[in-house]
């Protein structure tokens, strides 16, 4: 008996809030009607700005840990013996085309097979293998380690 009571009262409860929900849903979407379409103009005032004063630290005082009096460094131009090492421009180095397609390998197998396109040409890697002047130092699922000409370079999956 005490279950019907309480049913009594909630139902009309649960009713009552839905039948707002539905209400307050329906009356937003009607609205349209109500907006009116005014012109508002506002007045713009160019913003101020104060100059700044310009400051400066002095930092000729005495240094708290070493009780030292700050000296600032001084240069020291180093004499040249008279042997003139002559600097040779680094060349640009281009690097290949080189994409990393992925890995062809069974869960068991510790050497990997690494596929990659290099130039248009698609060669299946292991570690330590060179092709096109490309050496694969190593790689992942993810990503792969390449050396060309002396340059390292991470390359990663191409999609």
């Amino acid at each position: 008996m005490k279950n019907k009571k309480s049913i009594y009262i909630l139902l009309p409860i649960v009713l009552f809030i839905w039948g707002m929900l539905i209400y307050q849903f329906f009356s937003f979407s009607a609205s349209d009607d109500s907006l009116e379409n005014t012109v508002t103009e506002f007045n713009v005032k160019p913003f101020k700005l104060k100059e700044r004063t310009s400051f400066s630290i002095n930092v000729n005082y005495r240094d708290p840990f070493l009780g030292k009096i700050y000296a600032p460094p001084t240069t020291k131009l180093k004499k040249s013996v008279g042997i003139k090492k002559q600097i040779k421009p680094q060349e640009e180095l281009v690097w290949p085309s080189i994409k990393y397609k992925g890995t062809i390998s069974d869960a068991k197998q510790k050497n990997k097979l690494f596929i990659m396109v290099i130039d248009g040409h698609n060669f299946y890697m292991k570690k330590g293998d060179t092709e096109n002047e490309v050496f694969l130092k190593d790689g992942d699922n993810e990503s792969v380690y390449v050396k060309y000409k002396g340059n390292l370079n991470l390359i990663m999956l191409a999609e």
